[in-house]
């Protein structure tokens, strides 16, 4: 249960962590500032999510989680060299999008799913179970 919690905040974690790393390629990136989406207003109710598109939310934490873990290690390794450190730091971001784009999802709406998790109890329960089997 434990690993399943980690689980969740490592992807709560992330997902900040993506989404700033995707705003900042995106002022980087000529004429792409617009291309973001504007964050969901906080008043908006939220739909009901599928249970298709929960299984691969699901799979997409339990990939992104294991990417962190194997780049945490190689980002152990390289204290003191800055320079490779932030190239780790890219394949990593680069590996994490990958794996969730690898189970259908975008990373708006991975965001935006976590997002949800995190203000909704019942669906962090039902995440939560999920990560567990």
């Amino acid at each position: 249960m434990e690993s399943s919690r980690t689980a969740l905040r490592l992807a709560l974690t992330t997902a900040i962590t993506l989404a700033s790393a995707s705003a900042f390629a995106a002022t980087q990136a000529p004429g792409t500032a617009a291309q973001m989406p504007p964050p969901p207003a906080a008043a908006t109710a939220m739909p009901r999510i599928g249970h298709t598109t929960l299984k691969h939310f699901v799979t997409a934490i339990r990939h992104v989680s294991q990417i962190r873990a194997t780049y945490a290690k190689k980002l152990q390794a390289m204290k003191g060299q800055p320079g490779a450190a932030r190239g780790i730091q890219v394949r990593a971001q680069q590996s994490m999008i990958a794996a969730i784009k690898g189970q259908h999802l975008t990373l708006p709406q991975y965001n935006n799913l976590v997002r949800q998790v995190d203000a909704d109890p019942t669906l962090r329960a039902r995440v939560l179970h999920m990560l567990r089997q």
